[in-house]
């Protein structure tokens, strides 16, 4: 086997595609070389293949040819079937069928692993979208998201409780619940295993980082259409029309590893962006074209490379004073104000409400979160027609803020509670602002 690996190897990319499309073209599928002008992509319409969660059929999905007899698909939840074989199939149905029993037996094991985790007292729900199984545990000092699949329980975001959510390092091991007979004892070991689910900071200094390990933009292909073509051609003052479609392609190399970002719009400004690794989807998530921060920055997040690694322009205004702390004494809040972070509620269902920040100029910024629906529309205030959570200053106490937060009453909710003024200053206005 190691041997025919070496052999393929060998070979050229485009006799590789030439083999692959002939198959494919036998099963009734077209494929087309990508934006890259070296990768065959294309699109398979499926009639019996169903979502194990919802029983919704999934009819036509996307995906990428990888060597000369293996496809994988781009678009959830079937990209997380990883690579599939179709080269051995003797017809098209033959591969739908394939794919549909991977789907359902993924599915059933997961529902499976959904009760293990309900035993534990879990709230465990299914999450259709990654085809996982998702629970958050909450402690008085953090929330933990949860995610379950194939591949173990892993926890994959840490929310402290008036600090800033972070993606747990990729090196934290997997979760074993059978060693957590009860919810409790889960929750001890997450709340003491902190330090570890955090990335290491960037040093003070920043220290030279060796070129194999930068994240490193791939040039266009030689014939590639880029966006410096079409500014060169028409102007930077020619438009798009309304209903176009638009799908722009940017890839980079990390650690040795190929990632491509693609970023598509749906309507307006509105995008869909999405970073693809050899496994499937890193990240993927909607934004408006006003508060993207630029593509080098959200692939540097998403792939947790360090500050250095990721060049300068990882920071937004080449700056990061921020996030050390600093912050102009004129921006710093006093006692007794009230401070208001505004928010935009994405889907308010009968539990759960899925909400997201927003920046100064009332633009989504950041990740979404969730919350139960008594929980938002107990902290949440609904006025003019959209929500905010108001926080009273109490004091100041080097470089963070105590703070309380207020119910929709304006009465204080709980103990008081300690946030970095960076923090506050980056995601609250004064309320005397923030109309």
């Amino acid at each position: 086997m190691e041997g025919e690996h070496t052999i393929i190897g060998k070979i050229p990319r485009e006799r590789l595609n030439q083999i692959a499309s002939r198959k494919l073209s036998a099963l009734g599928v077209p494929v087309r070389l990508g934006a890259d002008r070296e990768t065959l992509e294309g699109e398979l319409a499926f009639t019996r293949v169903a979502h194990p969660f919802t029983g919704q059929p999934i009819g036509r999905v996307r995906f990428v040819v990888e060597g000369h007899d293996r496809l994988r698909f781009c678009d959830a939840p079937l990209s997380v079937l990883g690579s599939v074989d179709f080269y051995a199939c003797e017809r098209l149905p033959s591969l739908e069928q394939g794919v549909a029993a991977a789907l359902a037996q993924r599915g059933a094991l997961l529902q499976d692993l959904a009760m293990r985790m309900r035993a534990l007292r879990l709230e465990a729900a299914l999450d259709g979208e990654r085809l996982a199984v998702r629970a958050v545990v909450k402690t008085a000092t953090h929330a933990f998201e949860i995610l379950g699949t194939l591949e173990g329980v892993r926890v994959s975001r840490v929310a402290p409780v008036g600090g800033k959510p972070f993606d747990v390092a990729a090196d934290f091991p997997p979760l074993v619940l059978a060693e957590h007979p009860s919810a409790t004892d889960l929750e001890i070991f997450l709340v003491g295993a902190v330090p570890r689910m955090s990335a290491a900071p960037a040093p003070a200094v920043r220290a030279a980082v060796p070129a194999a390990s930068q994240l490193a933009v791939t040039p266009p292909p030689r014939n590639a259409l880029t966006l410096a073509s079409l500014q060169r051609a028409f102007g930077e003052d020619a438009i798009v029309a309304p209903n176009a479609m638009v799908e722009l392609v940017q890839e980079f190399v990390w650690a040795g590893t190929r990632y491509r970002f693609v970023a598509s719009r749906e309507m307006g400004t509105q995008f869909r962006g999405r970073l693809i690794g050899p496994s499937g989807d890193v990240w993927s998530d909607r934004f408006e074209l006003d508060g993207f921060p630029g593509t080098r920055r959200v692939v540097a997040l998403a792939l947790g490379v360090p500050e250095a690694a990721g060049a300068a322009d990882l920071s937004p205004e080449g700056g990061d004073s921020g996030a050390r702390g600093e912050v102009p004494g004129h921006l710093l809040p006093h006692g007794g104000e009230v401070w208001v972070m505004n928010v935009v509620v994405e889907e308010a269902g009968p539990d759960e409400v899925r909400y997201v920040g927003t920046d100064i100029d009332g633009k989504p910024y950041g990740a979404a979160r969730v919350l139960k629906r008594a929980d938002f529309e107990a902290v949440f205030t609904n006025e003019r027609g959209g929500w905010r959570l108001l926080v009273q200053i109490e004091q100041l106490q080097e470089g963070n803020v105590i703070y309380r937060q207020l119910d929709p009453q304006r009465q204080p909710i709980g103990a008081p509670r300690k946030m970095s003024a960076a923090i506050l200053v980056a995601n609250f206005v004064p309320e005397a602002a923030a109309y």
